[in-house]
């Protein structure tokens, strides 16, 4: 594979923002009369925020209330990250180096809303790193559809087979999968038995499974 772009999801992958968007989410939907779980919260991982929603308040909610509360939640998540900072997960600046150092293109692609998108890269300080930044917040259909990864590739002027995708959610790397685009899949993900169901059940180029970023060897990447 001639490798020309990364795309980079942000939550889970880049940074360490679990715990804070959880504790986000969990504020903000008890002052809405819903206990909200952290088995929950994981199972809305990689998907947009009004999707979730969505299915939290049920169809008696109106797009207006949903997305009144969805901005609720990012005001909160944005409060969370200028109280607390945020940091790096271990090994992932490494890699925005080697691929800098290695002439690739690199985009980040996440379904959170801009503005988060925006504070955390601050918090961080890695914006540099990005040619581009895209929200799928507003994307008529969250990932696991490919539409936010296809956008990503266009906008760094790369074919899908030329891209490769790092994600920590079982969305996204579907939402890759379905784009046709190569994958590393690190964190918890990869112990997900609906993870290997998938990939099964969709044709696609291979999927790096890592634990870390310090596992990932660039000798995988170029196979």
């Amino acid at each position: 594979m001639i490798l020309q772009a990364i795309l980079w999801d942000l939550d889970g992958t880049l940074a360490d923002t679990e715990a804070l968007h959880f504790h986000a989410w969990r504020a903000t939907l008890a002052t809405h009369g819903i206990d909200y779980s952290f088995e929950e919260f994981r199972r809305g991982f990689g998907r947009t925020s009004i999707a979730v929603l969505q299915e939290l308040l049920g169809p008696a909610a109106t797009p207006e209330q949903v997305r009144a509360v969805a901005q609720e939640k990012e005001t909160n998540t944005r409060r969370l990250i200028r109280q607390q900072g945020l940091q790096l997960l271990r090994g992932a600046g490494s890699w925005l180096d080697k691929f800098r150092q290695a002439g690739l293109r690199q985009a980040l692609a996440s379904s959170g809303p801009m503005g988060n998108i925006i504070a955390i890269l601050d918090a961080l300080d890695v914006g540099d790193y990005f040619e581009s930044v895209l929200s799928g917040a507003r994307l008529p259909r969250g990932k696991p559809d490919p539409a936010l990864f296809l956008l990503a590739a266009a906008s760094l002027e790369a074919a899908p087979e030329h891209c490769l995708v790092l994600e920590d959610s079982l969305a996204g790397v579907e939402a890759a999968r379905r784009a046709a685009m190569r994958c590393v899949a690190v964190g918890q993900v990869i112990h997900n038995p609906a993870l290997h169901e998938m990939l099964a059940a969709i044709p696609g180029p291979p999927v790096i499974q890592i634990e870390q970023w310090p596992d990932l060897a660039w000798e995988q990447i170029e196979r």
